[in-house]
């Protein structure tokens, strides 16, 4: 399931693969590049909803690979910490060479090290976009 630099590549290195990999407007070329480095029952969890598997998680983004949004990059604004399997990270969204969300995620790895499970906040510092749960 997973390509062969698998073990090898960084988690940083995979993140940035995926953030890459949801603007891709190829379907089944999408699917593939998502499916290199997720684990089959993984989750992306944004606070609009919940995906399943990298079909979902090219779902997710499809609202940014519409022309009249284009174009659009996803990137880390920082290192990723990593610890006993669970990592974290700040993002940003740039549509049309302007930051139109900043944001942070959390995730957690697999016993083979596929990320399992990411999970996206808007905004930098948490509860700063309004009360809520």
């Amino acid at each position: 399931m997973f390509g062969p630099d698998h073990s090898t590549e960084s988690i940083a290195t995979r993140i940035d693969h995926l953030m890459e990999a949801v603007f891709v407007e190829d379907d089944g070329t999408r699917l593939e590049r998502l499916a290199r480095h997720v684990a089959p029952n993984f989750v992306y969890i944004s606070p609009e909803a919940v995906f399943d598997g990298p079909a979902g998680l090219g779902e997710a983004f499809a609202l940014y690979r519409r022309a009249d949004r284009r174009p659009v990059t996803l990137s880390r604004t920082s290192g990723v910490d990593l610890h006993h399997g669970y990592f974290r990270y700040t993002w940003q969204r740039v549509e049309r060479g302007v930051v139109a969300m900043e944001g942070w995620s959390l995730g957690s790895l697999d016993d083979a090290g596929a990320i399992r499970r990411v999970v996206t906040f808007e905004g930098l510092v948490p509860g700063a976009l309004g009360e809520g749960g």
